[in-house]
């Protein structure tokens, strides 16, 4: 028979092992203060232009003083972020914005590469997350591909039709492939996932081209991660437009800074040109300095989204 005092001990063992775990199983996934980045392609980019997550994630949690960063860029895959000349490396670019979670989305466009892409896709892809969480230093959320849908552009007498609704199907099954590694992924890496590949449907489009999103999609998206978040998404309907308009505001201001147009004067192979110099004083630039100054007019307008935020909190 089993001593009682080695069995008391065993019990003590498994509380050891079990109760952590669930403590960390309930804790919020985000915290007050926390800087978000946006990775991905095209409709991450977007999803900065429009506002519609941002806006409700600072509605669900106004005390938290969120900051976002939008990082990413058009055509970005997991294979090749195709950034100008001299730009920063992910770690330099996520320690210099102070990211404490990483938001990412890709696999949708490396889907069409077909199944037997999946392996590459996925090696590579682990190794993004490796570098964006820095060691278990940030929190990563991967969101998972929106499937492929049919696109507005063809009419419904199109002679393609039948075709294009074949590979369409054809697509999907190979992307589902994709949605489901990548849960795994996700897993395997200690990342939370949201699963966006079937929306619901929507008297207006959820996709302007079959692939990226509309407003009307960036909208559901928001709301299903919100969800995967654990976050009241019921947020939605009580989000005025003002709060999206001014993070738009701050958000443009931002791209502004992170992506000016002339960036081969600012870091790129122009820099030693007469026009990115002072006229005075050949040895100062001119360019870097005044780019900062991007960076006080983003932090007024977060002020002032956290104001707004505050106060449509009250009764």
């Amino acid at each position: 028979m089993r001593h009682p005092l080695a069995f008391l001990l065993s019990l003590s063992l498994v509380a050891c092992v079990f109760l952590p775990s669930a403590a960390h199983a309930t804790e919020p996934f985000l915290k007050s203060g926390d800087v978000i980045a946006l990775v991905g392609g095209e409709d991450m980019v977007v999803a900065g232009e429009d506002g519609y997550f941002e806006s409700l994630l600072t509605r669900a949690l106004p005390g938290y003083h969120l900051r976002f960063r939008n990082l990413a860029w058009e055509g970005d895959t997991v294979f090749e972020q195709r950034l100008d000349l001299n730009f920063p490396t992910w770690e330099e670019q996520l320690d210099k914005v102070g990211a404490t979670v990483v938001i990412v989305q890709f696999g949708q466009m490396e889907s069409l590469a077909g199944q037997e892409k999946l392996p590459e896709f996925l090696s590579a892809y682990g190794k993004l997350i490796d570098r964006f969480s820095n060691g278990g230093k940030r929190r990563v959320v991967l969101l998972g591909p929106c499937n492929f849908s049919p696109s507005p552009a063809f009419a419904p007498e199109d002679t393609h039709k039948l075709e294009k609704a074949t590979s369409l199907k054809f697509r999907n099954a190979v992307l589902r492939h994709y949605q489901n590694a990548i849960e795994d992924l996700a897993k395997q890496h200690g990342a939370r996932f949201a699963d966006l590949a079937e929306l619901p449907t929507k008297d207006v489009p959820l996709q302007r081209d079959g692939i990226h999103l509309t407003a009307a999609g960036q909208q559901i998206v928001a709301t299903r991660v919100l969800g995967d978040l654990d976050l009241p998404s019921s947020a939605e309907a009580k989000t005025p437009d003002a709060l999206r308009q001014l993070i738009v505001a701050k958000n443009r201001l931002w791209f502004d800074y992170w992506r000016p147009q002339n960036w081969a004067f600012l870091a790129g192979d122009r820099i030693n040109q007469p026009s990115s110099r002072d006229h005075i004083d050949p040895s100062k630039r001119w360019f870097p300095p005044e780019r900062e100054q991007f960076l006080p007019l983003v932090e007024a307008k977060e002020k002032e989204i956290d104001a707004l935020a505050a106060k449509l909190t009250k009764p």
